[in-house]
């Protein structure tokens, strides 16, 4: 019984297992909530189409209008604290106002338990604008540049999941293999 029982550990750990999913806490951080948005309008900022050429003039003005869709994300790892290998992802849960869920969102980013833990957050959205987070006060234990990797991550992903769903309103369209053939057309003699 003894061998079924290591066999059946082993395989929950090559599976990824390694505990439940871990919930953000239910204390509201103001100064993070400011953070959050801070980081926010910067990664909309850069969508500024001079320095990010091949976004439409307007990609700005949508990404706020999706923000507007939002109504709750949660940022979490995908495993939870039990699991401390590479595959333990920081992922994100949207809830749009629609009542549509957009669920394990890829951050970018793994949840290192061990080196610096990770920032499980609730982020409830208003308009368009952050109006509460909620954790566990786990950020409270290191200064605020600590959080900023991932409040910038969160806001990078967050606003440009929309682009993966709704390419059209951010980039012109994909030329057409007769656009590319005229491009590859010789100019007529002179």
């Amino acid at each position: 019984m003894g061998l079924l029982t290591l066999l059946s550990a082993l395989l929950g750990a090559c599976q990824g297992r390694g505990g439940d999913r871990e919930q953000p806490g239910d204390t509201p951080n103001p100064v993070l909530a400011d953070l959050l948005q801070k980081a926010i309008d910067a990664e909309i900022g850069r969508m500024n189409p001079v320095w990010a050429p091949g976004l439409l003039p307007q990609a700005p003005q949508q990404a706020r209008a999706w923000l507007g869709e939002i109504d709750e994300v949660v940022a979490r790892c995908r495993y939870g604290p039990g699991n401390r290998t590479k595959s333990n992802l920081l992922e994100y849960d949207v809830r749009l106002r629609s009542g549509e869920q957009i669920q394990d969102v890829y951050s970018g980013l793994r949840c290192l338990y061990g080196t610096a833990p990770p920032l499980v957050m609730r982020v409830r959205f208003e308009t368009g604008q952050v109006r509460e987070v909620l954790t566990d006060g786990r950020e409270r234990e290191a200064s605020t540049t600590a959080a900023s990797n991932e409040l910038r991550q969160f806001a990078h992903s967050v606003v440009r999941l929309d682009w993966d769903r709704r390419e059209s309103l951010y980039f012109p369209p994909a030329k057409t293999p007769q656009d590319i053939a005229r491009e590859w057309t010789p100019p007529p003699p002179r």
